[in-house]
């Protein structure tokens, strides 16, 4: 049997979009959301805007120059949910248990969110029935 997976709450959902700039005054027509964060990541190649539901973000994200892995979401399946973020107490800890449950993942260790001071990892889509998915720690500030 697998060892369980303690997750605290869903920390973020993205979605992929052609125009982060329409699809972030879409939301705030459709739900009132106030924008909680922006930020522009250049090694991801994403610019991203976030609003907060309860504990778990919101994320639209468009890529900035057509060759990031947005870009390639969007051609292969149009805009729509890209990731699934879960929100753990220690990602290398959380890291060692999916290793032993023989998750098909694409990092072996964590990557380190500098601007959040957050450590991440993703497990590979094909583990997940199609969606990229993360492990997260650290919250918001």
């Amino acid at each position: 049997m697998s060892e369980k997976l303690n997750t605290n709450y869903v920390d973020h959902i993205c979605i992929a979009v052609n125009d982060v700039k329409k699809a972030e005054k879409d939301y705030i027509n459709s739900f009132g959301w106030d924008v909680a964060y922006r930020y522009v990541d250049e090694p991801e190649k994403i610019r991203v805007t976030g609003f907060m539901v309860g504990p778990t973000a919101i994320e639209i994200m468009e890529d900035t120059d057509g060759t990031g892995e947005v870009a390639k979401f969007i051609k292969r399946r149009g805009e729509g949910v890209m990731l699934i973020s879960y929100n753990v107490d220690n990602c290398e800890e959380s890291l060692d248990v999916l290793k032993k449950n023989k998750v098909r993942l694409i990092d072996q260790k964590p990557r380190f969110f500098a601007e959040y001071k957050r450590n991440f990892a993703f497990i590979h889509p094909g583990a997940t029935h199609g969606i990229l998915t993360e492990i997260i720690d650290g919250k918001y500030e």
